[in-house]
């Protein structure tokens, strides 16, 4: 799907593969169209639960931690990781990352991405993350 950022037209498809070769992340679905917005993209992405623990060993026996703790470092470690993708989007995008759910079937977090052109604004950004939320729920 091509969008229109800025002064520019952007291919998804092309932000998608730059994040599957880049990171860790899986690009579950392109949810570019969800977010009912011709100047933004946004994709459902899922991160494995055995590359989370490995980074949180680091610093943590994983085994100390309860399962709230476990969860909550899950979900904002998925968070962070997925906001250090900046430099691989589009630039003058700014980004809303979300952590949702711990998709115990998969072993994964999935996390949902937004961006949209700097020029558009946070408070679209924070229209456009509401919507794509409630579409997953």
């Amino acid at each position: 799907m091509y969008i229109a950022f800025g002064r520019r037209v952007v291919d998804t498809d092309e932000i998608k593969e730059k994040i599957e070769e880049s990171t860790e992340f899986k690009v579950l679905k392109d949810m570019s169209k969800g977010t009912k917005r011709e100047d933004s993209f946004a994709y459902n992405l899922s991160i494995s639960i055995d590359i989370l623990n490995e980074i949180i060993s680091d610093d943590y026996s994983i085994d100390d931690l309860s399962e709230d703790d476990l969860f909550d470092e899950y979900m904002s470690l998925s968070e962070e990781l997925a906001t250090d993708m900046e430099d691989l989007l589009p630039e003058e995008s700014i980004i809303d990352v979300k952590a949702y759910k711990w998709d115990l079937s998969d072993n994964d977090i999935r996390v949902v991405l937004a961006g949209v052109n700097e020029e558009v604004g946070e408070g679209k950004l924070k229209d456009v993350m509401r919507r794509l939320v409630t579409q997953l729920e």
